[in-house]
């Protein structure tokens, strides 16, 4: 915020229609990425399957980045009676419904590839504002509790998405209706009835694009902080995409549920695993919630989550058992629900510059949005390079958590 500016007091209206517009956008996003998009390509092609939903998303990400970072940049120097980033979330959120079409009508590698660009170009210029709005609104005493509720956010919108993949609507068309549905009702309101705070004088506030290079794009990696809290964000993430991205893979191939409980789907064995994780999320989540300002230090939490993340990822490469991986789960939701807790709140007290909020939260978030492009080139690397399969993707997986821990406890500025 900008010196003369009056904020806006933060009140209940506000926290509780930001935590549901925040998962309800990821709602969207989850079940797509994790049920929709793969079985969208075994119908394109069953034998070539993973590389046909490893190439989408490859470029999907690719292009989700971009957007995130531009988004945010558009809304810093957005000028509208209606606010800064209200506008872009309603546009980003109506998009975002549209391009599931595209998507359910592809019937091509290509098609489908066309549609998730336009779905993450969609729903990055419905995040990139939504999410700069945390560090615009968040005055630091509530910033540790809803930093917990936004960490919480991703693994509830993965339990929600199973749950309706597995017990709502079967028919495709029906199932991207419902997410569609999902993501306007969540946000849509949020928008029309929140206000921001007063914008920057106007002559502090740029033309759109205006100053933008290369150069001031990427300035903030030059503080020490922000490039250490980007790299432990960006590798949890490389980690939770690999883990969300071919769990569904893992449970019918290497578990063989269908097999072990005959007349059960995989995506039954997703739910209920995705169910498992998130108890273990909400349960720390909280906990870190009603301890809200009395949490002094977030580096502890972020390192024991990065370290139960790790551990149970490993479990899932050594020891593909039901029972171990359903013990592997519930010690995964711990670890999510510690990290979450603290993420986006140690993400803010590292920016470099309250100008320029929109855009440098949209570098934090390409931290997420790169890793959905990685994690499928990890896939396609691994499964021709080793012989453990899909297992050797939990191993990478675990890797990655294991290198976010160390980036955390390099971090000074946070306790």
């Amino acid at each position: 915020m900008t010196a003369g500016a009056s904020p806006r007091p933060v009140g209940t209206a506000f926290l509780v229609g930001y935590a549901v517009a925040y998962i309800g956008a990821f709602v969207g996003v989850a079940p797509l990425l994790q049920i929709l998009a793969p079985l969208h390509a075994a119908l394109i092609d069953g034998q070539a399957k993973g590389p046909v939903y490893s190439q989408a998303m490859i470029w999907g990400c690719l292009a989700a980045g971009v957007g995130n970072v531009i988004g945010g940049a558009l809304s810093d120097r957005t000028r509208s009676r209606h606010g800064r980033r209200r506008p872009w979330i309603l546009v980003g959120a109506v998009l975002t419904a549209a391009s599931y079409g595209l998507i359910l009508s592809s019937s091509t590698p290509l098609g489908l590839v066309v549609g998730m660009v336009a779905f993450q170009i969609a729903f990055n210029i419905l995040l990139a504002p939504l999410i700069a709005l945390f560090a615009d609104r968040m005055p630091e005493n509530r910033r540790g509790a809803m930093s917990a509720v936004v960490g919480m956010a991703f693994p509830l919108a993965v339990a929600i998405g199973s749950l309706l993949m597995a017990w709502g609507p079967q028919g495709e068309a029906a199932r991207f209706a419902t997410l569609g549905a999902v993501v306007l009702a969540a946000t849509v309101p949020f928008a029309l009835m929140t206000r921001e705070d007063p914008p920057p004088p106007s002559g502090t506030l740029r033309a759109p694009l205006s100053g933008l290079s290369l150069t001031s794009l990427f300035r903030p990696f030059a503080t020490r902080d922000f490039a250490l809290a980007w790299s432990a964000r960006f590798l949890i993430a490389t980690g939770y995409s690999i883990v969300a991205f071919y769990l569904f893979y893992y449970i019918a191939d290497v578990i063989g549920f269908a097999t072990l409980f005959p007349g059960r789907t995989a995506e039954a064995g997703h739910s209920l695993l995705t169910t498992i994780s998130v108890v273990g999320v909400i349960g720390v989540g909280a906990l870190a919630v009603i301890a809200g300002p009395r949490i002094r230090r977030r580096k502890p939490l972020g390192v024991s989550g990065g370290l139960l993340l790790a551990g149970a990822a490993l479990v899932l490469a050594v020891a593909p058992q039901w029972t171990a991986v359903l013990l592997a789960f519930a010690v995964y939701g711990l670890g999510q629900g510690a990290f979450g807790a603290v993420e986006i709140a140690l993400m803010t007290d590292v920016l470099p510059s309250a100008q320029d909020h929109g855009k440098d939260m949209g570098l934090i978030n390409l931290a997420v949005t790169l890793p959905q492009a990685l994690a499928p080139l990890i896939g396609l690397g691994l499964l021709d390079g080793m012989h453990l399969g899909f297992r050797s993707l939990f191993l990478a997986a675990a890797v990655c958590f294991a290198g976010a821990t160390f980036a955390v406890m390099a971090i000074r500025r946070v306790r």
